[in-house]
C-alpha cells in the first residue's frame, strides 16, 4: 500500500514520536537496479564523503550545538568519544531509520536535518518532525531494545554520529544520562502538546507561517523544503501552501529557491495577521538546538 498525503485536518491533531530508530545506511533491504543495496553509499560516493568528515572539526560542532543527550559530557570524554564512533555523510535523501524494525545504531545529527515520518495502519503518512543539528533519533530504542517508532530520511548534504549504548556510558555517568533523557522527553512533551494546539487551533495559513519560524531561527534563516513537505508538517493542500508563500514572498516576508525557503523578516512573519490568532513560538519550539554549523 502506498502512503496517502495527511488530510488537510488530522482527527485529534497530528502525530509525534517520542523517539525514533532503524540502520538502513548499513544494512541494505534490497537491490538496486546499479547494483547495490537499497541504503548502501556507493564507493564513488564514500571516500570523499570520509575524507569531508575527516577534515571537519566534529568536536568543535558538539561544542556549539551541546547535544541535549550529551549535556554534563567534558570535551575530553567528547573527543574521546568521537575517535571510536563512526561518521556519516550522507549527500543525497536517505532512509536510515524504519518504522516498525530494530534500532541497531542511534543517530547524532552533525550536520543537516533529518526527517521523522510516520505512516498508519491504512498507509497515512504524517510528517512528523524536522530533525536539527544535535537531535539525537534512536536512542530511546538503543536503551529499551524497543523497534522503532517511525521512519527518519536524511535530507540533503546530512553528517551524522552513529552510536550505540556501549559507546554513551562509557563517556556519560549513568545520573547524567538519566537527566538527560528527562530533559529530551521534556522538550519532545512540550512540541508534542504545542503541535497538537496548532493543529487544532490555528488556520492553515497561520499554521504554516508558525511551521516556517520554528524550522528556522534568525541565524538560520532558510530551511531546504519542498512546499509539498512544508503541506504535509501544517496539515493542508499545496496549493494552500503555494498561496500563502507567493503573498509572503509578494510582501517582502519570504524568498524562495529550488527546494528551500528563506525568511527575510521573521518580525512580520510572527505577526499576527488581520483574524488570524496570535502566533507565539515557546523556547522548545525555536531551537536552542538549530545553531549554525
Amino acid at each position: 500500500m502506498h502512503p496517502r498525503s495527511a488530510p488537510s485536518r488530522w482527527r485529534g491533531g497530528p502525530v509525534f514520536c517520542l523517539s525514533y530508530g532503524n540502520v538502513d545506511a548499513i544494512v541494505g533491504t534490497g537491490p538496486r537496479a546499479d547494483g547495490t543495496m537499497d541504503g548502501q553509499i556507493q564507493q564513488a560516493e564514500a571516500a570523499p564523503a570520509r575524507r569531508s568528515a575527516q577534515a571537519t572539526d566534529w568536536l568543535g560542532v558538539l561544542q556549539r550545538t551541546r547535544p541535549a543527550l550529551l549535556r554534563g559530557m567534558t570535551d575530553q570524554a567528547m573527543a574521546a568519544m568521537l575517535s571510536e564512533a563512526r561518521i556519516q555523510q550522507f549527500r543525497k535523501p536517505l532512509t536510515l531509520l524504519r518504522q516498525g524494525e530494530p534500532a541497531e545504531w542511534g543517530y547524532l545529527i552533525l550536520r543537516g536535518r533529518i526527517e521523522v515520518s510516520y505512516i498508519d495502519i491504512n498507509g497515512n503518512r504524517v510528517l512528523a518532525h524536522l530533525a536539527q543539528p544535535g537531535e539525537v533519533l534512536g536512542e530511546v530504542e538503543q536503551f529499551s531494545g524497543r523497534t522503532c517508532a517511525a521512519n527518519c530520511t536524511t535530507l540533503r548534504d546530512t553528517t551524522v554520529m552513529l552510536f550505540d549504548a556501549g559507546l554513551i556510558l562509557r563517556y556519560l555517568p549513568a545520573d547524567l544520562l538519566m537527566r538527560n533523557f528527562a530533559g529530551i522527553f521534556h522538550d519532545r512533551l512540550t512540541r508534542d502538546n504545542r503541535q497538537h494546539s496548532v493543529a487544532m487551533f490555528y488556520d492553515a495559513e497561520d499554521r504554516i507561517r508558525i511551521h516556517l519560524l520554528s524550522m528556522t531561527t534568525p541565524d538560520t534563516p532558510e530551511v531546504a523544503l519542498s512546499q509539498a513537505d512544508l503541506a504535509g508538517f501544517a496539515g493542508c493542500s499545496r496549493q494552500t501552501v503555494n498561496k500563502t508563500l507567493s503573498q509572503l514572498r509578494a510582501d517582502g516576508v519570504v524568498e524562495m529557491g529550488r527546494g528551500a525557503i528563506r525568511i527575510l523578516d521573521r518580525d512580520r512573519l510572527q505577526a499576527a495577521r488581520p483574524g488570524g490568532e496570535q502566533i507565539l513560538l515557546d523556547e522548545a519550539a525555536t531551537g536552542p538546538h538549530m545553531p549554525k554549523v
